[in-house]
């Protein structure tokens, strides 16, 4: 069972639902030196950022969840 506490990734914000990827097929990929971005057959996207946040680094992905 998934931890509940507000340290958990839900709970601060940093939980994604891949489930809205499943099935997709890949059509492009491209990538520069801050992001990656995965266009699929139906025309929706995925971008991963990398980025530092406060000093650290982190990754951000739009979108994070179901579209």
């Amino acid at each position: 069972m998934p931890d509940q506490t507000p340290s958990s990734n839900a709970a601060s914000g940093c939980d994604v639902d891949w489930s809205w990827l499943a099935g997709r097929e890949v059509a492009g990929a491209r990538s520069d030196l801050q992001s990656f971005v995965l266009t699929f057959r139906d025309g929706q996207t995925l971008v991963v950022r990398a980025a530092v946040y406060q000093g650290a680094p982190f990754l951000s992905f739009t979108p994070c969840g179901p579209p």
